[in-house]
């Protein structure tokens, strides 16, 4: 159970509001007066409808974007950027429809020149990593969320460095 008396403040949001400008010049209003207080030990989940400003929320939490006007604090500082330990996964990846699964993890190596034996290995290997053996030759529309989510991350991750063996 968790001690109350030596409760961490993680994350203070007050009275924080956020707009958009729309093309007419106009305002779009998407957060109003939020306030949300999340302690150590604690999870939360953040559900509304679509367009009720989630994601917009996780992005002033994360960082991206700053409130329109309030305060948003993580462990007792003004969020001004990234703050450490703080990370956002995006709903959706960059995957190119068009491509098959294998093709989509192989495209960032391919890009740096890998030879396409070395990079088919290495993509294969990544795809049975994630668990989606036997979707190799899926497009993205057939797979679900979470599976685009594991593609995704492979897309990502292999073209900065070689994770995987020869």
């Amino acid at each position: 159970m968790l001690d109350v008396t030596k409760e961490i403040r993680l994350l203070d949001i007050h009275n924080v509001c956020r707009s958009f400008p729309k093309g007419s010049g106009e305002e779009l209003l998407v957060l109003e007066n939020v306030d949300l207080t999340i302690r150590s030990g604690e999870i939360v989940g953040l559900l509304g409808r679509s367009g009720s400003g989630k994601s917009t929320l996780l992005r002033i939490i994360a960082g991206l974007i700053a409130p329109s006007s309030g305060e948003a604090k993580c462990r007792g500082e003004t969020i001004n950027g990234p703050p450490n330990g703080v990370s956002m996964v995006f709903q959706s990846f960059a995957l190119f429809p068009w491509l098959t699964v294998l093709q989509n993890v192989e495209l960032g190596l391919e890009a740096l020149g890998v030879d396409r034996a070395v990079r088919r290995k290495r993509a294969l290997a990544a795809i049975d990593l994630i668990g989606l053996d036997g979707f190799e030759s899926a497009y993205p529309k057939e797979l679900s969320g979470g599976m685009r989510q594991r593609v995704g991350s492979v897309y990502h991750l292999l073209p900065r460095q070689a994770v995987l063996p020869l």
